[in-house]
């Protein structure tokens, strides 16, 4: 699957695409992406009457979300490896660390998703938590999602210690370091979430949940600011 998506990807003319072709890693991870999402769908209750089809039914918005943040980080490690490719024994003890952080992810990702369901679209999808549990909840979930992207992150900076043996041209030095920095808001903000969680749980379990999920409007304003200045900075390279 990978192949076929790498070969209609557009590619921009400034960069080599060094893994082009999946590795054995490459497609190790592709499967631990697959088992992530078989462990999504048969963690779902299996409906024996109409009534658990109504109810099974209600959870496929949480399905939906939960599956596109596993495709947002897949994605993230299919864009790195397509460009920089996997050779490197630190890269693989990175990436065996980061396969194992996306099946940690799959429980937490899912019932945070689930608990959200029940919130915004008024469901009554059956999980057991407390109010005052909830503020752990998001302390758990920020935890997960700072450590994979802080894991990407690493990957690129791994990629940038390797500029000699990659050889890196300037535009790739430039999108490398670009990436760092778009990384770098990837897991800031989930740590910022967990700090302010902690520090307003000693005041209020209500609005630390509260606090905790605002934290990641963040994102937009922090990723369009940085996506603009990356196409400035990116049209002083001349196309090949």
């Amino acid at each position: 699957m990978r192949n076929g998506i790498l070969k209609n990807r557009q590619h921009d003319p400034r960069m080599v695409y060094r893994g082009e072709s999946a590795s054995r890693l490459d497609n190790l991870t592709d499967a631990v992406f697959g088992i992530a999402i078989t462990l999504l769908i048969f963690n779902l209750a299996n409906p024996n009457s109409f009534t658990d089809l109504l109810e099974f039914t209600k959870t496929l918005p949480a399905f939906l979300i939960s599956i596109s943040f596993i495709i947002l980080i897949w994605n993230e490690h299919l864009e790195f490896s397509e460009i920089y490719s996997l050779h490197d024994t630190r890269l693989t003890v990175l990436n065996t660390v980061f396969i194992s952080l996306v099946i940690f992810y799959v429980y937490p990702l899912r019932f945070l998703t689930l608990f959200l369901t029940n919130n915004f679209f008024r469901t009554d999808i059956k999980i057991s938590i407390r109010g005052d549990q909830v503020p752990y909840l998001m302390i758990y979930y920020g935890f997960v999602a700072f450590a994979l992207y802080f894991i990407l992150y690493l990957f690129y900076q791994r990629a940038g210690q390797l500029s000699s043996e990659l050889e890196l041209n300037s535009f790739e030095t430039f999108y490398t370091k670009s990436q760092k920095k778009r990384l770098l808001i990837m897991f800031v903000v989930p740590l910022i979430s967990i700090l302010l969680t902690l520090i307003v749980n000693n005041y209020s379990f209500i609005w630390a949940s509260v606090a905790g999920g605002l934290t990641y409007l963040l994102y937009t304003p922090l990723i369009l600011g940085w996506h603009h200045r990356y196409k400035k900075q990116s049209a002083s390279f001349s196309h090949v």
